[in-house]
């Protein structure tokens, strides 16, 4: 008898979304055939292919201006981001009433596609990562006897940038935690204010924790010299204050690991020349979930330095957190709440004020120093032990099951 399906939506190329690569091997674990789906990307074309052992689809959403879109020349790399904090060769170079038309119809086109790919397959059960895959959810909630669980990543209507009316946003969310039977969410700030903003019981909070083996005993870093960041190459992420900072702590290097564009790196490799640190930045490119401990375990300490530009990344607890943690890592962080606490709870290393170099400089000093960040490097081994992905894949596995139950 075949294993039932599992369907996991995700809006991404699902290249390097550790997350929802989690949640796969969850349920393939319990017994079912996972599938995700999700899109293509300008540099993933791939229509289907298997990551670590789980299969995946990608969807080609269109609509009837994409061509009159690339007219517009888009992605041509600038010499540095914009006021409004947009990425350099963002959509903005479009007229807006074309822009808002194009997007809806691309966004239009993924449902109908996704939700195709449901009906074809039928799931027991329906993961919705993020806001932007929920509608085929309802969907499925109105038309089948699927269970649906709601994975909320960040506070969708909460996050900059979005070109959508927050009220539009809330109310769709609204409607999206009550269409599911079950909510998750990656933050215990996310899952306190969706409580408190919908009404409803507070979602269950699954960390960004990667499986690892258990922690290695701690020892001097092997590179002292070296900070690393992985993740996203984004803006307000804090790569220009790590750069900027970096000009005013001799000898220390900074490695990035992770995916970014091309236009956006350039304005970092063109800030490192300005600040005369372009031989201590090493743009490393993106590595798999799986190799990322080993790719930083070596360093001295890790960055988290997001910036409070929207709700969203204020009460953010990224994957970073834990990675570090997990490889046996000191971390610097900015000085945001749940960051923050959680650095505190287990005495991690150290915060900083966001966009403030000077302030990021000196806490880099102080993590360099070699018998301060050994004594941080026991504690993250400690932290490590307790903070591991078994205890959080028991809360995910209690959402599966209450899902599964209320439908």
């Amino acid at each position: 008898m075949p294993a039932p399906r599992a369907v996991l939506l995700v809006r991404n190329a699902f290249t390097h979304d550790a997350r929802v690569l989690r949640a796969a091997h969850a349920l393939r674990d319990r017994g079912y055939e996972p599938l995700v789906v999700a899109v293509m990307s300008t540099e993933v074309r791939r229509a289907s292919e298997v990551i670590d052992g789980v299969a995946v689809v990608r969807l080609d959403p269109r609509s009837p201006f994409g061509k009159m879109r690339r007219l517009f020349r888009l992605g041509r790399p600038t010499a540095a981001l914009p006021p409004s904090g947009r990425h350099p060769g963002s959509a903005s170079s479009i007229p807006t009433p074309l822009l808002r038309v194009h997007r809806l119809l691309r966004t239009a086109d993924f449902y109908r596609r996704a939700y195709g790919v449901v009906r074809r397959e039928r799931p027991v059960l329906l993961q919705c990562n993020d806001y932007n895959t929920m509608w085929v959810g309802v969907l499925a909630r109105l038309t089948s006897r699927t269970a649906v669980l709601y994975d909320s990543h960040e506070l969708w209507p909460d996050r900059s940038g979005r070109p959508e009316p927050r009220w539009w946003l809330m109310a769709c969310e609204a409607l999206f935690v009550r269409a599911a039977h079950v909510v998750t969410a990656a933050s215990p700030g996310y899952a306190d204010v969706m409580a408190r903003r919908y009404r409803i019981r507070r979602p269950v909070v699954v960390l960004n924790v990667p499986a690892a083996p258990p922690p290695r005993p701690a020892t001097p870093a092997a590179d002292a010299d070296l900070a690393v960041y992985v993740g996203g190459l984004q803006a307000h992420r804090g790569l220009e204050t790590a750069i900027e900072a970096l000009a005013v702590v001799p000898g220390l290097r900074l490695r990035l690991l992770g995916p970014g564009r091309e236009d956006y790196r350039a304005v970092l490799s063109k800030l490192a020349v300005q600040r005369g640190v372009a031989d201590r930045v090493d743009f490393a490119g993106a590595v798999r979930p799986s190799e990322v401990l080993a790719a930083v375990r070596g360093a001295a300490f890790g960055l988290a330095l997001f910036e409070p530009t929207c709700l969203s990344h204020r009460l953010v607890a990224p994957n970073k957190l834990y990675e570090y943690t997990a490889a046996g890592l000191p971390m610097l962080t900015s000085d945001l709440p749940v960051m923050r606490a959680f650095v505190d709870q287990w005495g991690l290393g150290a915060v900083a004020a966001s966009g403030a170099p000077t302030d990021v400089a000196a806490a880099m000093r102080e993590l360099l120093d070699p018998e301060a960040n050994l004594e941080l490097r026991h504690r993250a081994v400690a932290a490590a032990a307790q903070v591991t992905w078994a205890r959080e894949r028991q809360k995910l596995d209690a959402a599966y099951d209450a899902a599964l139950a209320a439908e």
